[in-house]
């Protein structure tokens, strides 16, 4: 069973190293690392060429995260391949777990529980909330889930190269959103997902650039602006399947939402504002509901995250971290300080 991971990295000279060396100290290493530099300027390809085997640096102009990814995905040699991010980590039994249990049930894509945490050298690992997904998947539709009330992220996945291959890879064209829409073809390409809940994948929270919390108005903008073409995109492939989401009333939400941040953007009227208004018309709802049950979702959040600890829909399947999670978490910050 060969393994390959792929990391698009732009500028992560500071932060790759210590993802690279918790890729490194997995029970079972990947046969290879592609790090795709995507135009950095600070060094980066330079900072993971130093790792050697199995580490592999591939370079290309800045064309952005999707582009990154295919062009990993298009030399991979692996039969299995790992999305991973540039500044995430992996507890050291992620991917033993996972290709044992791709390799028994047969299915096309492993999915592991993922936490926000910050890695403190002294103190280990810090969740910043509960672990998602440990729990389990969403119950019912998992297309339903992912375009209503649920996300995910490239690195909870291992997937076969050949199903990634066959939905297309990622969209280019998007900085925000990319990753939905990929999982969105694997779910809708009949593809079999199968949980491992006993390992985990470290998102990490800290203060990192990211596009999840752009840092500019012009990143804001360019950020709502991706997502209302994801939520639109996603209509689209769904429809040619003969599903429209637009029936849900969690995707009209948040296309609504879509454009109303488009607007406080000062995004002008184009063809995407009205592209998201006609998901409205599914409808005869008033907006004001939407708006409501949006506020309503939010209260109920933070009740949660105060009685609880955790600020999660139900269909992240929030958990605290297993001890069997906390003992790996050590394990994997013993072994970071070892190098």
């Amino acid at each position: 069973m060969h393994l390959s991971i792929v990391i698009p990295a732009y500028n992560r000279a500071a932060l790759l190293p210590i993802t690279l060396r918790s890729l490194l100290a997995q029970e079972r290493v990947a046969d290879e690392i592609l790090v795709v530099d995507d135009g950095s300027t600070d060094g980066t390809a330079q900072v993971a060429e130093a790792f050697g085997h199995p580490v592999r640096v591939i370079r290309q102009t800045n064309l952005g995260p999707g582009a990154a990814r295919n062009r990993g995905l298009t030399e991979a040699q692996g039969e299995f391949v790992h999305f991973f991010d540039s500044d995430d980590l992996a507890l050291p039994n992620l991917h033993r777990i996972q290709l044992d249990a791709l390799e028994r049930s047969h299915a096309d894509v492993a999915y592991s529980p993922w936490v926000k945490a910050r890695l403190d050298p002294l103190h280990g690992v810090q969740p910043t909330n509960h672990v998602l997904q440990a729990g389990g998947l969403p119950s019912g539709s998992l297309v339903r889930a992912l375009l209503t009330n649920w996300s995910t992220v490239p690195t909870a996945w291992l997937l076969r190269k050949r199903l990634a291959e066959a939905v297309g890879g990622f969209p280019t064209n998007l900085l925000c959103g990319e990753d939905q829409l990929v999982f969105l073809g694997l779910l809708l390409a009949n593809a079999r997902v199968v949980h491992t809940p006993d390992t985990l994948v470290l998102y990490r929270d800290e203060p990192l650039e990211k596009l999840s919390t752009p840092s500019t108005p012009e990143a804001q903008h360019r950020r709502s602006r991706d997502w209302g073409f994801t939520l639109v995109m996603a209509r689209r492939m769904c429809q040619l399947k003969g599903i429209d989401p637009a029936v849900w009333f969690g995707f009209r939400r948040r296309a609504l939402l879509a454009l109303h941040e488009l607007r406080a953007c000062g995004d002008s009227p184009s063809a995407l504002h009205k592209d998201l208004a006609e998901i409205l018309t599914a409808s005869l709802l008033p907006s004001a509901v939407y708006q409501i049950s949006r506020m309503l979702q939010q209260k109920g959040e933070g009740l949660t995250a105060r009685l609880f600890g955790r600020r999660a829909h139900r269909s992240f399947c929030p958990l605290p971290m297993s001890p069997k999670q906390v003992a790996m978490a050590e394990q994997l910050r013993a072994a970071l300080l070892k190098r």
